[in-house]
């Protein structure tokens, strides 16, 4: 049996930068999905969205992020992860792996204030 290579969850996982594979940014790794298997965990999945950062807010933060209509989450299988660096490698497109829509809804609704542009 190979040993899975070994890696330190919050230092090279969480808060970093996903990158898909055509070199976009498309969020960043809020929160990680492990199951232990034996004596080891395995990560499973990355998930990125508000459902994962907006209940680490202050209460009033997390009232005006679920006004602004920060909600729901994408969940990135461990699988689609090409290599990590300094950011979080993709091996498909953000859209086929659920990423940036709420970035395109959110940037949707600033486009509407004036001055946002």
């Amino acid at each position: 049996m190979t040993r899975s290579p070994s890696f330190d969850l919050v230092r090279d996982l969480l808060d970093h930068e996903l990158i898909d594979v055509e070199g976009v940014s498309c969020g960043m790794a809020d929160d990680v999905e492990i199951r232990v298997d034996g004596r080891e965990c395995v990560v499973v999945a990355l998930i990125c969205g508000p459902d994962a950062w907006v209940p680490r807010l202050p209460a009033a933060l997390r009232m005006l992020a679920r006004l602004v209509g920060a909600r729901g989450h994408a969940r990135v299988p461990f699988a689609e992860v090409e290599r990590l660096s300094e950011s979080i490698h993709l091996k498909s497109r953000a859209t086929e792996l659920g990423l940036g829509i709420v970035d395109r809804r959110v940037g949707r609704w600033l486009a509407r204030i004036v001055g946002a542009s």
